[in-house]
């Protein structure tokens, strides 16, 4: 009996010490928080302390239990040594702080904590290669690991058999100090929750803002219970964004195509996080000339700020809370569906992955697998650029073999621009750069330049491969008799706004890409105009000859219409952006987000009733949208 009092005696210490270090893990965190008043400061130290106790003392209660367990005498004896129990308290823990340090990086780089969004990166076929992982970040990540169970192991290893180190924590790390500690500190989780439950109430967000910068906090509200007894919240001059559980109606109506339509050949080129700002004549210069021959749109959103909705809208025309239903019901867009129909020819090209985003189950869902070409039928270990020539190569081998007397259309997705933004020596228009990309020890403040200085090399190495493609169409006289369409996925931010990369913010810098349309007829000339990836679909298929309106297969306009957008939609895994000329407003679509209103160059509006009261015809709009093709 006195071993195992001695055993718990250790491992509460071992906890508490834990406790103090992971303190100094997550102090990344209290750092992100945006301090604007008093309450702030005083309500984040007390999440940051409750924070760590919470996932310590849940250990500890699970360990109380597995001792208990291991305990029973009918075990074998080496079960109730507490070198069993102690070994796997220190993988336990060092876990713990992994995990935290890991997501602390995630945070501090990309401005999100893990979600469904990052897990779904994780599981999915092709998500961490997308991320552009290389072999000094995978060093880090390994070497952090084995960091933190040594010094797990240390602290363990040195309660047990350091005698001055077990008699010091023994004197001062008693059970009854313990004890009076783990109460103070539930006490202050009880207030902590009560705090933001009331400030969720009546709206006070320096208090709500602050659980964001945690990961997994799990925010208190009592709403319900609040009004239950009496109580009235002060009046919300804001919008709820609700939509309905979606079960699919698209298109709306049966789709009417004129008799004699053209059959325009396609070519849809899109790269990896090309942002606005690149198609620049010293940066592109290729893609410039051809876009002064073209239609160029100068506002431009993308659909979202990562790759999978973004691409999803340019096909779908369609907001991204449409995205899960159509990935349930392998549902390919009506695009593609009407290319089938009028017997194209059809190959598709990715640098990266058709199974991350799962472009393979929706955009592209009804085309064989052998007309699916990506990375893992290339060589493995090629950067980024490589695989974009090789492609290339093979997007115009399909081109040079095609059938001439039918149609063709050909997609690809290019990988040049993203991180590590890759690209060959000859491509080199600014220096330095960052030689070294390691996303462990990057440091953002000192490294940002050098990065973005990679970025806009990359560019030019995506605007020889663009001009490759189009060298070719015209110097074969295709352009007459097909459609181009060159864009980027989204944006890339380098810290203009406080961000580094894309999925984090819907910055301008995240949501702007270049969209350059030739269409054979057209006139050239500049759009000022807001125009999305929305707008794609409808574009094309008016092309094609499609007589049905817009609104019947999308949520976006003909570009060579004469309607034009009062605003349009930006959206990510669990949010949807409503953006106008003068506005942006951020609508979460789970119950654990925060609204929020900015300008249209994303300062942020505090006083954000006059938003709601002028634009709430237009947020309904949005809202009845969301639901427009369901049951």
């Amino acid at each position: 009996m006195k071993t195992n009092a001695n055993a718990s005696s250790v491992l509460s210490q071992y906890f508490a010490l834990s406790y103090l270090l992971l303190l100094i893990n997550a102090s990344v965190f209290i750092r992100q928080v945006h301090y604007v008043s008093f309450s702030t400061y005083i309500f984040a130290g007390v999440v940051y302390l409750t924070y760590c106790f919470c996932y310590i003392f849940i250990l500890v209660l699970l360990f109380g239990l597995l001792q208990k367990i291991l305990a029973y005498h009918r075990l074998p004896l080496f079960c109730r040594s507490p070198w069993l129990i102690g070994g796997l308290a220190v993988v336990a823990v060092a876990a713990l702080q992994m995990l935290i340090y890991a997501d602390g990086i995630v945070f501090k780089i990309f401005g999100f904590h893990f979600n469904g969004f990052v897990l779904n990166l994780i599981f999915t076929e092709g998500g961490i290669t997308s991320m552009g992982s290389s072999s000094a970040t995978v060093r880090s990540a390994i070497a952090t690991a084995l960091f933190f169970l040594v010094v797990q192991g240390a602290i363990f290893l040195s309660l047990m058999l350091v005698p001055r180190i077990k008699n010091f924590c023994g004197n001062f790390l008693t059970g009854r100090r313990l004890a009076t500690i783990v109460v103070i500190l539930t006490v202050m989780v009880v207030l902590q929750s009560l705090t933001y439950g009331l400030s969720f109430f009546y709206g006070y967000k320096p208090v709500l803002v602050v659980g964001e910068a945690f990961p997994f906090y799990v925010p208190v509200r009592f709403n319900s219970i609040a009004k239950k007894l009496g109580f009235q919240p002060p009046r919300d001059a804001s919008f709820n964004m609700k939509f309905s559980d979606i079960s699919l109606r698209y298109p709306l109506n049966p789709v009417r195509q004129q008799a004699n339509h053209k059959t325009y050949n396609i070519v849809f080129l899109m790269a990896e996080s090309l942002r606005a700002d690149m198609l620049d004549p010293q940066i592109m210069p290729k893609t410039w000339a051809f876009s002064e021959k073209s239609l160029r749109f100068k506002q431009h959103y993308s659909g979202g700020n990562g790759t999978r909705m973004a691409l999803f809208a340019a096909f779908y025309g369609l907001y991204g809370n449409y995205w899960f239903k159509f990935l349930d019901e392998r549902k390919g867009p009506l695009l593609v569906d009407l290319l089938m129909k009028d017997n194209y020819q059809m190959d598709v090209f990715s640098s990266a992955r058709f199974s991350y985003p799962e472009f393979d189950k929706t955009v592209f869902s009804r085309l064989p697998g052998n007309d699916l070409h990506d990375s893992k039928d290339l060589p493995e270990g090629l950067a980024g650029w490589q695989y974009d020539r090789q492609n290339v190569g093979l997007m115009l081998d399909f081109i040079k073999g095609r059938d001439k007397s039918r149609p063709f259309m050909t997609f690809m997705f290019f990988e040049s621009p993203h991180a590590f933004y890759y690209f060959p020596p000859e491509n080199e228009i600014r220096s330095p750069y960052l030689n070294e990309f390691n996303y462990a020890t990057v440091d953002l403040k000192k490294d940002i330049q050098l990065i973005k200085n990679r970025y806009i090399n990359s560019c030019n190495h995506l605007d020889s491969q663009f001009d490759r493609v189009l060298k070719y169409l015209e110097e074969h006289s295709l352009l007459d008799s097909t459609i181009v369409i060159i864009t980027g996925d989204h944006g890339e931010e380098f810290m203009e706004k406080g961000r580094w990369g894309h999925n984090s913010t819907y910055s301008e810098e995240q949501t702007l890409v270049p969209m350059v349309l030739w269409a054979p007829g057209v006139s050239p000339r500049q759009m000022e105009k807001i125009t999305s990836h929305l707008d794609i679909p409808p574009t094309i298929l008016h092309l094609l000859g499609v007589e049905n309106p817009p609104a019947d297969y999308s949520l976006g306009i003909d570009l060579l219409g004469n309607d034009e957008r009062r605003f349009t939609v930006v959206s990510d895994w669990d949010t949807i952006v409503y953006v106008d000329n003068e506005y942006k407003a951020i609508f979460p679509m789970d119950v654990f987000g925060n609204k929020m209103v900015t300008t249209k160059t994303d300062i942020e509006i505090t006083n954000s009733a006059t938003f709601y009261k002028t634009h709430q015809s237009y947020l309904v709009e949005v809202m009845k949208e969301m639901s427009r093709f369901s049951n």
